[in-house]
């Protein structure tokens, strides 16, 4: 067993919707894509959560219990980074750096995974519908007041296109964590098979 880390990736560019960036027809398909990629993201987190108990060393589901409370992908993170520096104390410093570099992506990721929660469907001066953030979303938009400046001062416009693309990342989150917690756990002789979350 190997582990095998995410490929590199490159997040969807910021181009302005215009004759040549044509978004969606209607929401019908933007909708459709943020469903289907927040599941992904699930899925990467339940894979999260089978890490996590290995790290734990446990067999008792409490701590993916505790670790399903928490609200961020930060805190998230953290559980996982600390975590690991316990479970790697007197242990390989190579596989260390392995959960490190993956933790690291899926914080990094998580702001992803924000903008496709947090959008909406949109359509600014018939390019057709994107996903963007909304009107009262300071911090990705430029003004509140819904004109020209509004519609384009965006962070980000996404069409179904770049929205199963960040699902392709959560699909390689998903992967490489699942193969690190098998290399891990058939390395350490954690959790029997049946013993991890479901």
């Amino acid at each position: 067993m190997k582990y095998v880390p995410p490929p590199q990736w490159k997040a969807p560019a910021r181009i302005m919707p215009s004759e040549s960036f044509q978004g969606e027809s209607s929401t019908a398909p933007i909708h459709e894509a943020v469903g289907r990629v927040l599941s992904k993201w699930e899925h990467a987190e339940s894979g999260n959560i089978k890490l996590f108990q290995l790290l734990c060393e446990t067999k008792s589901f409490a701590a993916c219990r505790a670790y399903g409370t928490l609200d961020s992908v930060f805190s998230r993170h953290l559980t996982l980074k600390y975590a690991g520096e316990e479970f790697f104390r007197s242990r390989d410093k190579e596989d260390h750096s392995h959960l490190k570099e993956l933790t690291k992506i899926y914080n990094n990721t998580g702001s992803y995974r924000n903008k496709v929660a947090h959008g909406m469907a949109v359509q600014p001066h018939a390019h057709g519908y994107f996903l963007c953030p909304p009107s009262y979303a300071s911090r990705r938009r430029k003004t509140p007041i819904p004109t020209k400046e509004w519609a384009l001062g965006a962070d980000y416009f996404f069409r179904v296109k770049e929205i199963d693309h960040i699902g392709l990342r959560f699909e390689q989150i998903l992967s490489s964590t699942m193969s690190l917690v098998m290399y891990l756990n058939e390395k350490y002789s954690v959790l029997e098979g049946t013993e991890f979350h479901p």
